[in-house]
C-alpha cells in the first residue's frame, strides 16, 4: 500500500478521464471513446482500502464532470454512445465478439460510477435532465425514439413488415426522455442477452446501474411516490416487460450463484492491451491487491444482485396506480404443472421446486427471507406448493434459527420480524400444523445449551422457539408486535399439538408462570403509584402493560384449552406439567377475564390428580404411565368447547413505510455499490457505515 499516493496521482492526471470531465465537448462518434473503454481493471469489491483509493482518485474527475457536462454534454454523449452500442450487443454476443462485450461492460461500470456520484448530489429531475444535455442541442428533452434491442425478433419483424409492402408498419418505442431510453436498454440487456462467461460482467453492471438509477430514494427522508425513474417501470416503457424481467431476475437467483469479482480484464486475443495500461490498469498497482486475497464478506453473485433489484421494484408503491412487478410476482405459476387458475394479467411460469430449494438454502440471508415472505403472502400457488412439501424442515428450521438467534441478542430486526411472519403464515394451514409433529429434527446444536435437546419434532421445535421468543421479549425488549404474533402462531398450532417433548411443555407452563408474576407485580406497582404522586404530579400509567399481559395470559390459557380439546390423548407431558403446576392456576379462578378458561383445565387437573394420588412423590415415570393410560380412556366430550383459535396475517396498508427503507438498507449492504452513508436519509445509515 506504500505506492498508493503515487499511483493515485497518476490516475488523477490520466488524459482520458481529464478529457471526459473537462471543458472540451466530445462527440459520441469520437475515437476517444474506444480508448476510454479499453481498460483492464482488477478490483476487489470487498476491499475497503481498494475502494477508498479508487474513489478518491476519481472524485475530482466526477466533480468536474458534474459541472462541465452541463455545457459540454459529455455525459449525454456517453449515453448516446452506449445506446448505439446496445443495439449491436445481441449480435456481438452471438458472434462471441469478446472485445466488444469487454468494452460494453467497461462502459456500464464507468456509467455506474458516474450515476452514483450524480444521484448523490443532484435532484432526480436534474439528474434525468443531463442525459439529454447536448453541446450541439441535437436532442430535445421532450421525447426520443429508439429501435431498441428490446425484443429478440425485432429485426425479423421489421423485415417481414417491409416484405408485406407496408401492410403492418413497425412502430418505434416512444420514450419520454433519454434517461428512460437508457433504463429500457438496461432492462433489454438483462432479458435478451444470455448469461455466460463473457457477458456475466455486463449483466452484473446492468443490474447495478438500474439500482443506481433508482437510488434517489436514498437521499430523501420520506418515501418518494413520484420518482421519475421508478415511473419508467410502473407505467413507462419498462412496465410492459414486468413479467419478463421478473422471470429473468428469479432465474438469475436460481442459476447464477457463482462468486463474482469486479475484474474487467482484456480478452486474451485483445489487440488494444496497450491502451489498457494507459488507463485503469494502474488501479491494480495503486491498491496492491492480490488475486489470491481471501474474501472478507459473503460472496457477491448475479443471483443475489438480481433479488435486490426485484425487491426494489416490487416493494415500492406508486401513487394512485398499481405496481406491475408486485402483481406479476404474485401471479407466476409452476412450470411443472398445468394450472387452471384464471388470470387477467400476463405472467410467466417457473420451476417451483428449484425456487423452493434455493429459498431453503438461502433463508438465513435477509434478501431471500424478504422474497420468501412476499411469495408466501401474495402468491397462493407457490404458498400451496411449499405447504405440500415433505421436506418442510429444510425451510422451517432456517426460519426458526433466525428467530431464535435474533431474540437471543435482543436484535428484533427486520429479519427477525420477517422470520416470525413467515412462521405465522405457515401456521395458518392445518395440514402444516399436523405434519410438523411427524418430522423429527436431530441437528440442534444451535439451540440454547440449557435446553439439552438431542431430538425433537419439528412441531415441538417450532413451539419451543416461539415460547422462548415470548419469554425473552417479556424480560428484555417488551416488543408488543413480536409478542402478539408469536402467540398467534402458537394459537394456530395448538389444536394440533401432538407428543410435545417434556422440555416444550415445561417452557410453555413456565411462560404462563412468568407472565402471571409480571402481571401481579405490575398491578402492585399501579396500586402503589396511584397512592403516591410522582415528581411531576402525574401517576405512572401501567394500564397498557397490564392489558398486554392479560391478553397474553388469556391467549396462553386458550392455547392450553385448545391443546387439551384437540389432542388430550397425545399430550401426556402437558397434563403432567399441569398437575405439577396446579397451584399456578389458582390465581386465575377469581379473575373475570380468565374464569371461563379455567373450566377445562380444572377438570383435567381434578380427574388426573385423583388417578395419581397414590403415586409416591418423585416417581415421575409411574405418574406419566398412569396419565398416558387415563388419557386414552377419559372421554374428551366432557370438556367444554371453545371457538377455534385461528389467526391470520393481514398485510398492513402502509407496509411501504416498512419495506422501502429496509430494501434500500439491504441494497446498500449487499450490492457492492458504495453509496456515501453520510448522504443517506431514508434510514439511519451510520450503523452500517
Amino acid at each position: 500500500m506504500g505506492s498508493v499516493i503515487t499511483k493515485e496521482t497518476v490516475l488523477q492526471e490520466n488524459i482520458y478521464l481529464k478529457k471526459l470531465s473537462g471543458l472540451e465537448p466530445v462527440d459520441d462518434y469520437d475515437p476517444f471513446w474506444n480508448k476510454l473503454l479499453s481498460f483492464s481493471l482488477k478490483f476487489d469489491d470487498d476491499d475497503e482500502d481498494t475502494r477508498i483509493a479508487l474513489e478518491s482518485a476519481l472524485d475530482d474527475h466526477l466533480q468536474c464532470l458534474m459541472y462541465n457536462t452541463q455545457t459540454t454534454g459529455n455525459f449525454a454523449a456517453f449515453i448516446r454512445l452506449f445506446l448505439r452500442r446496445a443495439t449491436e450487443l445481441k449480435t456481438s454476443e452471438q458472434c462471441e465478439n469478446k472485445i466488444y462485450l469487454w468494452q460494453t461492460s467497461n462502459a456500464l461500470l464507468i456509467l455506474r460510477y458516474i450515476a452514483r456520484f450524480l444521484t448523490q448530489r443532484m435532484t432526480e429531475k436534474e439528474f434525468v435532465r443531463i442525459f439529454a444535455k447536448s453541446h450541439e442541442s441535437t436532442e430535445t428533452e421532450s421525447s426520443s425514439t429508439s429501435s431498441s434491442s428490446d425484443e429478440e425478433d425485432d429485426d425479423e419483424q421489421k423485415s417481414e413488415n417491409e416484405n408485406n409492402n407496408g401492410a403492418t408498419k413497425y412502430i418505434p418505442i416512444v420514450f419520454q426522455n433519454t434517461a428512460e431510453e437508457f433504463t429500457y436498454e438496461l432492462v433489454s440487456i438483462l432479458i435478451n442477452i444470455s448469461v455466460n462467461e463473457t457477458t456475466l460482467a455486463i449483466h452484473v453492471e446492468a443490474v447495478r446501474c438500474l439500482l443506481t438509477l433508482l437510488s434517489s430514494q436514498l437521499y430523501n427522508e420520506s418515501i418518494v411516490n413520484t420518482s421519475i425513474v421508478f415511473r419508467f417501470f410502473i407505467d413507462g416503457s419498462c412496465a410492459k416487460h414486468a413479467a419478463s424481467l421478473t422471470k429473468t431476475l428469479l432465474l438469475n437467483y436460481l442459476i447464477h450463484n457463482s462468486e463474482y469479482h469486479m475484474t474487467v480484464q482484456k480478452p486474451q486475443e485483445s489487440i488494444v492491451f496497450g491502451l489498457a495500461s494507459s488507463m485503469w490498469s494502474m488501479v491494480q498497482m495503486a491498491t496492491g491487491i492480490d488475486s489470491a486475497e481471501e474474501e472478507k464478506k459473503p460472496p457477491l453473485t448475479l443471483g443475489n444482485l438480481s433479488i435486490l433489484l426485484l425487491l426494489n421494484l416490487s416493494c415500492h408503491q406508486p401513487l394512485n396506480s398499481s405496481n406491475p412487478f408486485k402483481e406479476t410476482l404474485a401471479l407466476f405459476q409452476n412450470a411443472q404443472e398445468v394450472s387452471t387458475l384464471p388470470t387477467q394479467i400476463v405472467s410467466f411460469k417457473i420451476d417451483y421446486n428449484g425456487l423452493y430449494e434455493r429459498l431453503c438454502a438461502t433463508a438465513g440471508q435477509e434478501p431471500p427471507m424478504l422474497l420468501l415472505y412476499m411469495l408466501l403472502q401474495a402468491n397462493s400457488g407457490f404458498r400451496n406448493y411449499v405447504l405440500s412439501r415433505i421436506n418442510l424442515e429444510n425451510l422451517v428450521v432456517p426460519v426458526l434459527r433466525i428467530l431464535h438467534d435474533g431474540v437471543a441478542t435482543s436484535n428484533n430486526s427486520h429479519h427477525v420480524y420477517l422470520a416470525l411472519i413467515v412462521a405465522l403464515i405457515l401456521s395458518e394451514d392445518d395440514i402444516f400444523c399436523k405434519i410438523i409433529h411427524e418430522t423429527m429434527i436431530k441437528d440442534l446444536g444451535w439451540l440454547d445449551s440449557d435446553f439439552s435437546v438431542r431430538e425433537i419434532s419439528l412441531g415441538g421445535l417450532t413451539t419451543l422457539v416461539l415460547v422462548r421468543a415470548i419469554q425473552k421479549n417479556a424480560l428484555k425488549t417488551r416488543d408488543r408486535y413480536l409478542h402478539t404474533n408469536c402467540l398467534a402462531a402458537l394459537a394456530n398450532m395448538s389444536a394440533f399439538f401432538k407428543n410435545l417433548a417434556p422440555i416444550v411443555c415445561q417452557r410453555l407452563i413456565s411462560l404462563l408462570d412468568l407472565l402471571t408474576k409480571r402481571h401481579a407485580k405490575m398491578v402492585d406497582h399501579m396500586r402503589v403509584s396511584s397512592q403516591n404522586d410522582v415528581a411531576d404530579g402525574q401517576p405512572i400509567n401501567f394500564h397498557d402493560d397490564i392489558t398486554a399481559l392479560e391478553e397474553g395470559i388469556r391467549t396462553l390459557l386458550e392455547i392450553i384449552n385448545s391443546a387439551l380439546c384437540g389432542g388430550l390423548r397425545h399430550n401426556s407431558h402437558l397434563i403432567y406439567n399441569l398437575l405439577y403446576h396446579r397451584a399456578l392456576f389458582d390465581a386465575y379462578v377469581q379473575h373475570p377475564m380468565f374464569q371461563d378458561l379455567l373450566v377445562n383445565i380444572a377438570a383435567v387437573i381434578s380427574h388426573f390428580s385423583s388417578k395419581v394420588i397414590h403415586v409416591p412423590a418423585g416417581d415421575g415415570s409411574t405418574m406419566l404411565q398412569i396419565i398416558e393410560k387415563e388419557a386414552n380412556i377419559w372421554p374428551t366430550d366432557r370438556l367444554a368447547k371453545f371457538p377455534e383459535l385461528k389467526f391470520r396475517y393481514v398485510e398492513d396498508e402502509y407496509t411501504v413505510d416498512f419495506f422501502v427503507p429496509y430494501v434500500w438498507r439491504l441494497s446498500v449492504q449487499h450490492s457492492g455499490i458504495y453509496f456515501e452513508t453520510s448522504r443517506i436519509k431514508i434510514f439511519n445509515a451510520q450503523s452500517i457505515a
